[in-house]
């Protein structure tokens, strides 16, 4: 506006030169003594001038009028697709004071959508201030604004908000700077930031105990390890191996063996801290991360879970009783190892610690057991009736067996039995 101004008064001024130059130039021409004598061309000139500046001034409302029309239908037309966007939109202007700091954000226009985003409706947003009406998105939103203002940024990210200022749990937001202001942006993405953030944990979770799996042990684990060693806390790696698990499987078949899994997984949960790490690698191997625990704690946890284990024995949950190895290693503030090196470390110890088991229960089963001697029992003297010993000498001679006082003395299993005939009567 102000520049259409300036050059309009340019445009007048040096037409109103020109003409008193013409006029001079007429009357020195026609030698007229006063300008009385040279109002008639005066009148002619100014008719002249008047025309000419109502025709322009005449395109010029023309235009003015084509351009507002112009930008009426445009800020029409943006204020329909606002209305209908399914986002929250919102203008608004920034507030300065005297020294031309900027020390609010007052909201000049709003859409029904961005109006039921902040639980309100669009004509009670009007005229409210971002700090002094919304503190709390005033609190976390002002300094970026401020930024983005003075430094023609645009910016865009991700928020968790809270459900009591926002009808949303995540929302994308994205400000970008206008005149002496800033149009904002919400898009409620809680739908899909929820399922990404349920893939997210499932590829991190193992299925069957519900526990970490290798991948979210490792991102945790690491993340919990830097924290520890910047505090100077100790931690402790634990590496738990059931015993005989594939003799469980198949001896009691798989389904069995997934529950036996399961119960390990509960007692390890329930007897660490919420504060650990507890993880099922693979297999019947899990593992858990200690945070502010050194060797005594390691012996402690331990010493719980062997106790939960006998309990989860002897409450018959099982068919079977189930045993587990733990090897642990400590973790200094000044011990560099990563994740990787503290469990390869923990489970050498922990087949350390199954090699010596082993070899305890192979010298018990090898150690030679005293038996006594047994002393052959006496036969019982039997009283043989004559005809049978008469038969049985009989047969004896005709064997070729030494008979002692009457009876046979060596009649082997392997010989068949004699058979005897019914009515048969020994010799006199």
């Amino acid at each position: 506006m102000f520049d259409r101004l300036a050059l309009r008064t340019a445009f007048w001024g040096t037409l109103a030169l020109l003409s008193a130059l013409t006029i001079l130039v007429s009357a020195g021409s026609l030698a007229v003594p006063n300008f009385v004598a040279a109002a008639p061309y005066l009148s002619a000139l100014s008719l002249i001038m008047a025309v000419t500046g109502w025709r322009l001034l005449h395109q010029e409302l023309l235009r003015r009028l084509q351009t507002d029309a112009t930008l009426e239908g445009r800020v029409r037309r943006l204020q329909d697709a606002m209305q209908a966007s399914m986002d929250g939109m919102f203008l608004l202007r920034a507030v300065r004071d005297r020294q031309g700091e900027i020390i609010d954000f007052e909201i000049t226009d709003a859409n029904a959508r961005g109006a039921a985003l902040l639980y309100r409706k669009a004509g009670d947003l009007m005229g409210l201030r971002l700090r002094r009406d919304l503190p709390i998105m005033g609190s976390l939103l002002f300094d970026r604004y401020v930024e983005a203002v003075t430094f023609l940024t645009p910016m865009a990210e991700d928020l968790r908000v809270d459900r009591r200022v926002v009808q949303a749990s995540w929302i994308r937001h994205q400000a970008a700077p206008t005149t002496d202001g800033i149009a904002v942006t919400l898009h409620d993405i809680s739908t899909p930031k929820r399922e990404e953030l349920r893939l997210r944990k499932a590829s991190l979770t193992d299925d069957l105990t519900r526990l970490h799996n290798r991948r979210g042990f490792m991102a945790l684990a690491e993340q919990q390890l830097r924290v520890a060693r910047r505090h100077g806390k100790d931690a402790v790696v634990m590496y738990v191996d059931m015993n005989g698990f594939k003799e469980l499987n198949d001896s009691y078949g798989h389904a069995v063996g997934d529950k036996a899994l399961k119960e390990v997984a509960r007692l390890l949960r329930n007897t660490v801290r919420d504060c650990d790490v507890v993880a099922r690698l693979g297999g019947d191997e899990f593992t858990v991360l200690a945070l502010d625990a050194d060797g005594m704690g390691a012996r402690v946890i331990q010493k719980r879970i062997e106790e939960q284990l006998t309990l989860l024995n002897a409450s018959g949950v099982l068919p079977t009783t189930i045993g587990i190895t733990i090897g642990h290693t400590r973790v200094r503030p000044s011990d560099p190892a990563s994740i990787c090196e503290l469990l390869q470390r923990a489970d050498q110890l922990l087949y350390a610690r199954k090699r010596r088991r082993a070899v305890t229960l192979a010298a018990a089963v090898n150690k030679p057991v005293r038996t006594p001697r047994r002393t052959p029992r006496q036969m019982p003297a039997v009283s043989i009736p004559p005809e049978v010993a008469a038969v049985a000498m009989a047969a004896a001679r005709n064997l070729g067996t030494p008979v002692t006082n009457g009876l046979v003395t060596a009649l082997t299993p392997s010989l068949p039995p004699m058979p005897m005939e019914r009515g048969v009567t020994s010799p006199a």
